[in-house]
């Protein structure tokens, strides 16, 4: 008996079209990240979802309410699950941000210096992992359970999963809308990495 946690990234904004750094900017889907979360949606359909966990920001939020109703489950909220609290860098263009002396420091010790008035990658992992932590207490072997967050974060926790360094974790894709599945045995050991940035059917990778 195992338990599985799809790990989603939300849909797109009008942010993720312009190339912003969104952070914890209250943002809903564009039409494309709406569309994006409708196919989403159907993707998943055919999965027996448990429980629905969610970043309580809006663009999350809404991605989760789309996967929600053919389930009929409700969304929970965890702010556990927020994005990065980039501080001074929300939004900047990513290609001014790439030219900032500060982003590139970031980038060369990313497990050792904090966004600019912004939290430390530590700090994400830990609060991430114990969200997932939670979710796996409360729900039985067996269960299937949705986590819908943003690209960082669901980077820096599958990084920690795959048991590489935290200054790796921008190595990771993590595309919008898209699915990584993990498979735990049990709330203390190791899970599997069943899928990655999935896209397409996600019951394939479940074979």
């Amino acid at each position: 008996m195992h338990t599985t946690l799809y790990l989603i990234r939300n849909g797109a904004t009008e942010w993720s079209r312009e190339g912003r750094v969104a952070g914890r900017r209250e943002l809903g889907l564009s039409t494309q990240g709406r569309a994006q979360g409708e196919e989403l949606c159907e993707r998943l359909k055919q999965c027996d979802l448990t429980e629905i966990l969610s970043s309580p920001l809006p663009r999350a939020v809404e991605t989760a309410e789309l996967m929600a109703g053919p389930h009929r489950l409700e969304v929970a909220r965890d702010p556990r699950l927020t994005d990065f609290h980039v501080g001074q860098w929300e939004g900047l263009r990513h290609a001014e941000l790439s030219q900032n002396e500060a982003y590139r420091a970031f980038l060369a010790h990313p497990d050792q210096t904090p966004f600019p008035g912004g939290e430390r990658l530590a700090d994400v992992r830990e609060r991430m992992l114990s969200s997932v932590a939670q979710a796996l207490a409360d729900n039985e072997l067996g269960a299937s359970i949705a986590i819908i967050s943003h690209a960082g974060p669901l980077r820096v926790l599958i990084a920690h999963y795959l048991g590489m360094p935290l200054a790796s974790f921008h190595r990771l894709r993590v595309s919008p809308s898209s699915v990584s599945a993990l498979r735990f045995d049990s709330e203390d050991g190791p899970p599997r990495l069943l899928s990655l940035n999935c896209l397409g059917d996600v019951r394939a990778t479940m074979i």
